[in-house]
Formats: C-alpha cells, structure tokens, sequence
C-alpha cells in the first residue's frame, strides 16, 4: 500500500468532524437563500407601496376639482408622503418630484379593434389622468455590484372631477 493510501485509510472510518464538515457545507448556502428571500420581500413591499401611492395619487387627480398645479402637487406629496399635506415618506428617498401626472387624455370608450365597450360614457370618450414613477431600490443586489433594480409603476385613472 502506498503512503498516500495508508493516510487514506486512517481517515476511512473515522467519522469525528463529519457534522462539522457538513455544517460548513450547508450554513453558507442557507444564509444565502435566508436573505435572499428576505432582500425579495422587501422588492416586493417596495413595489407594493409604490403601487398604492400612484393609486392614491390617481384617485385623488380624478377627482379635484381645484386648480391643476395645485391638485398635482397635492397628489404628487399623497403618493410619496399618503398625505396631501406634510406625512411621512412610504418608501425612503421616493420623492414627492419623482411622480409624473399626465393631464387627462380622451381615450375611447369603445376598442376600435373588438368592440368591447371599455368604459361606460355617453359619449364616444372618456378623459383619464396618468399617474407614472420610478424607483431605484438600493438593496443588497446594488451593494454587490449587480446594478440597483428600477422598480416602474404607473396606473390610470378615470376622470370624474374638472
């Protein structure tokens, strides 16, 4: 037997250090899927805020019936801060700025293409705000080099205000 194989053979049957062996195997692997986990979950708690916030802010425009600069500011701080004055940020460094609002468009109530009725109107269009965002979410995938993920988020809103 050869010298390599008599190490070999002391090793054989000895199984103290197996679990820690297999720990250092598996702990590494386990964290990992642990905070990846943890890192898409707060995405998509991101997204979900960043959701509700354009929602707010295209339901509220729908609606005013003030002066239009005035209504978007308010609804631009009530998509970021879920207040229409002052309140407190939904997602850290989403600013009040970084909502567009597209004044209403006419779009027709009516699919040219099917004929699916899209909108109920008395006439052949209805008006509709656009409420648009982006977000760069500064997690961990960032920090190791993978880019920051640009969460974008828009909604329509039927006007029933002006």
């Amino acid at each position: 037997m050869t010298r390599f194989g008599k190490i070999i053979g002391r090793f054989q049957g000895d199984e103290n250090g197996a679990a820690l062996v297999e720990a250092a195997i598996t702990i590494p692997l386990v964290l990992l899927l642990s905070a990846s986990v943890f890192e898409f979950s707060n995405i998509l708690n991101t997204r979900l805020l960043l959701e509700a916030g354009v929602e707010d802010a295209g339901r509220y425009m729908a609606r005013c019936s003030s002066d239009w600069d005035i209504c978007m500011g308010r609804a631009q701080n009530l998509a970021a801060n879920g207040a229409v004055t002052s309140g407190t940020a939904r997602v850290t460094g989403w600013l009040p700025a970084a909502v567009e609002i597209t004044k209403a468009r006419s779009l027709d109530a009516v699919d040219v293409d099917t004929g699916t009725q899209l909108y109920l109107s008395s006439k052949s269009t209805v008006d509709v705000v656009d409420v648009t965002t982006s977000y760069s979410y500064p997690g961990v995938w960032s920090s190791l080099g993978f880019g920051a993920i640009t969460l974008s988020v828009s909604h329509q809103e039927r006007v029933i205000g002006w």
